[in-house]
């Protein structure tokens, strides 16, 4: 018979009742069992010589880590280890879950608020809902919006006057450029009607 047969026998007892410790629940007895058989494991190799019992020392700081890594990875995918270890995310809930994914896309494109932007706000382009902030001023709600930039994750959007009502604000608050408030043609055209008339003799 070797001399290496029964230090090896008590090393493989002991690596496997470290395993079924991790997959039966004892109370610690078969973890108790499993360094039993480690400590016999060295005292035979150490029996046989000092060289021996180094070499199964050396052996046993190697497997008794791989064993016990190797014990927990197989236990996690049981069901009981299913339910205790936290499941990894899957790659399309890691991209769901950044605010800014494929913001990038909306810039440029005119959108509408949800609700009113003092600066920030809700807004909706191309079909999605998204946090945005105003650029500056107050945009308020159902207005139409154009997407600028992004800025710190968010999108940054500016408010746009309404075509139809553009020529009435010209005309009752003046031009950009500051000159005087002038009346829409039609308006203008009736008064200058009634002043030829007024001074007809």
């Amino acid at each position: 018979m070797s001399v290496v047969f029964w230090p090896s026998v008590f090393l493989a007892l002991g690596l496997l009742l470290l395993v079924l410790e991790v997959f039966i629940p004892s109370g610690g007895m078969i973890g108790l069992c499993s360094i039993v058989c480690l400590v016999l494991c060295l005292w035979y190799a150490f029996a046989v010589s000092l060289g021996l019992g180094l070499a199964f020392m050396v052996v046993d700081l190697v497997a008794l880590p791989l064993t016990a890594a190797l014990a927990l990875s197989l236990w996690s995918k049981t069901p009981l280890g299913r339910k205790i270890f936290l499941r990894p995310p899957a790659p399309e809930e890691i991209g769901v879950s950044h605010s800014d994914h494929h913001l990038d896309e909306l810039v440029g494109q005119v959108g509408r608020s949800l609700s009113s932007l003092r600066p920030s706000g809700h807004v909706e382009i191309a079909g999605r809902r998204i946090d945005a902030l105003a650029e500056e001023g107050f945009v308020p709600e159902g207005a139409r919006v154009l997407a600028l930039r992004i800025r710190s994750g968010q999108l940054v959007v500016r408010g746009l006057l309404d075509s139809a009502a553009a020529p009435r604000e010209q005309y009752l608050h003046g031009d950009a450029a500051g000159g005087p408030a002038t009346r829409p043609p039609a308006i203008a055209a009736a008064a200058d009607a009634a002043t030829i008339l007024e001074e007809a003799p």
